[in-house]
């Protein structure tokens, strides 16, 4: 876990995020306020997808109604990011997090199956620390990366 975490305010610009995100080679910044209580969690995929423009949900035109066969709010979400300005229209607020006790493997395990690429820590909603998959593969070549030569 890295206890030295690089966080944002919610009124972080998106120029500011992309430069913390380059200058200290992180994958996530946790958006918190000032009692580092979470908010919500900006990754550089979110900064990458104002680069991408949104895909126009697909539809048909049935009786004058369109009927779309896509996810509208996914598009929606997307749409907003899009134009996004600061941190606060960026982030993603519902954050999956962990508590100080979890181990490695629940939390490879949740990586996995949500697509993370980190884990904020924390204890009575206050920012511990973070787990990225950066720190993962370190802990497993620490443990296993002698043995397996």
């Amino acid at each position: 876990m890295e206890k030295n975490v690089i966080t944002a305010q919610k009124d972080t610009s998106i120029f500011d995020l992309v430069d913390m995100f380059v200058e200290n080679n992180v994958n996530a910044i946790p958006i918190v306020q000032d009692d580092k209580e979470i908010i919500g969690i900006v990754t550089d995929a979110d900064l990458l997808y104002k680069e991408v423009k949104p895909c126009v949900p697909q539809y048909v035109n049935l009786l004058g109604a369109n009927i779309y066969y896509g996810n509208l709010k996914e598009y929606q979400q997307g749409f907003k990011k899009l134009f996004a300005c600061t941190a606060e229209q960026l982030m993603t607020k519902k954050v999956i997090m962990a508590g100080p006790d979890a181990t490695i493997e629940d939390l490879a395990s949740v990586m996995v199956a949500e697509h993370l690429k980190a884990i904020p820590i924390v204890k009575d909603k206050k920012l511990l620390g973070i787990v990225e998959r950066k720190n993962i593969l370190k802990q497993l070549y620490n443990e296993y990366g002698d043995n397996g030569q």
